[in-house]
């Protein structure tokens, strides 16, 4: 069985630490020793329901893409607020919880291998690569489909493949797709860098409805959910943990943690 550290090692050789963004906190979130983990639940979200999953099924350690910890910093431990409380859930029970976030969003083997992946795009770049490294990292990324596809159909691959309650988009300005710029999460600060490369669709989630009109009749966006464009990156920590560790017991969490419902 692999040691915490040994664990993160690899994931942060996939992943450097050093790319993710300065308002990000991904990394160690819970740390309860560096013993050996006997399981590995893989996850997007970490809430006290996946915690649970962990603890029933006999992991001590969970990889999340979702930082458990975020935004304005936690200031206290009151066990109040579901952060806190997932925490001492976490702690009493010695899982360790480790997340790679915008690191690994801006890696093509993350998020974007994902969302490429499902649309059935093999080949692509990154949409906004990052100037400061000697290798290929950046934001969003952009590729071709192998071959046009009728808008509408195009739009019902995606809410099929991504298994989404609904989808928002722009007005259909083009019968045909090819061209095809994506971001998982919240990708709409790339939709001008989108625009610029001549993307026909950007497919991303939580666009807000000013956000819409700059689309302006040159692009069609497609608002997937963020949930919905990030839940596959459990297949990625899988793939990677299975392949380095073999023999290796790596769960793919099965709780949804979307907080979105759809009529």
């Amino acid at each position: 069985m692999p040691k915490l550290t040994e664990i993160i090692e690899e994931i942060e050789k996939h992943f450097p630490p050093r790319l993710q963004e300065s308002y990000d906190n991904a990394g160690i979130q819970v740390f309860s020793g560096d013993e050996n983990i006997t399981k590995c639940l893989v996850s997007l979200d970490v809430t006290e329901q996946v915690v649970d999953e962990a603890i029933q099924n006999g992991c001590n350690l969970i990889l999340a893409h979702h930082p458990l910890i975020f935004g304005s910093g936690l200031k206290r431990l009151t066990y109040q607020t579901p952060v806190e409380r997932t925490i001492q859930k976490a702690i009493k029970n010695s899982v360790s919880i480790y997340c790679a976030h915008t690191n690994c969003d801006a890696m093509p083997e993350g998020t974007s291998k994902v969302m490429f992946s499902k649309i059935g795009i093999n080949n692509y770049e990154m949409l906004l690569p990052n100037p400061n490294e000697n290798f290929e990292c950046g934001s969003g990324a952009i590729g071709e489909l192998p071959q046009k596809m009728e808008t509408l159909k195009f739009l019902q691959l995606l809410k099929d493949v991504f298994n989404c309650g609904s989808i928002r988009y722009t007005e259909i300005i083009k019968p045909e797709v090819k061209k095809i710029a994506i971001c998982s999460g919240s990708g709409s600060f790339l939709l001008k860098e989108a625009i610029r490369q001549g993307a026909d669709v950007f497919v991303s989630g939580d666009f807000t409805y000013h956000k819409y009109f700059e689309a302006d009749g040159k692009i069609i966006i497609a608002d997937l959910g963020h949930f919905e464009t990030e839940i596959g990156i459990k297949q990625i920590f899988n793939d990677i943990l299975t392949k380095k560790f073999v023999n290796f017991a790596v769960r793919i969490s099965d709780t949804n943690t979307n907080p979105i419902k759809y009529l």
